[in-house]
């Protein structure tokens, strides 16, 4: 995968096992803490990078344990951006079904296949690509453009 430069860099590695996946969620809550992003959008990131690790163990490997999940989280000035890699059966597409249900009906509510379609609402860039035997979800969120730096950033640069 690759990495700008100049952002700041991690590589996260979990095991196949959706038992693993909250210790994502608890970097990636830690990670934005450090970013200027609101509790929504902190809460929007970090769901978003859960449904997309979900997907890679789902889709990509089946619930088969015993394959890696790589989460790269790279801070840049204006955004997060964190690539979710897998080498399992590659994405079909990368369009989220349309959402065709009742809201005011609970019961209707789709019990399944809404991951895709959240990550795209809620996050600023969505994109595949199948690199190799790898599959690569990228997804970022920009900053809101009147914020400060991240802190990591502005501890670099006094």
């Amino acid at each position: 995968m690759t990495h700008a430069k100049s952002a700041k860099s991690i590589k996260l590695v979990i095991d196949s096992n959706l038992e693993m996946v909250f210790l994502v969620g608890l970097a990636v809550k830690a990670l934005c803490s450090h970013a200027p992003l609101s509790e929504v959008a902190v809460y929007q990131v970090e769901l978003s990078v859960i449904e997309a690790v979900n997907n890679a163990i789902k889709h990509a490997y089946g619930n088969e344990k015993g394959h890696e999940v790589e989460i790269w989280v790279s801070l840049h000035v204006d955004r997060l951006t964190f690539q979710i890699g897998d080498s399992g059966r590659s994405m079909n597409e990368i369009h989220a079904p349309a959402m065709d249900y009742d809201p005011g009906d609970l019961e209707a509510l789709p019990e399944s296949g809404m991951g895709l379609y959240i990550m795209q609402s809620v996050m600023d860039r969505v994109e595949y690509h199948r690199r190799g035997e790898r599959n690569v979800l990228t997804l970022s969120k920009f900053f809101e453009k009147n914020s400060e730096p991240p802190l990591a950033e502005a501890r670099s640069n006094p």
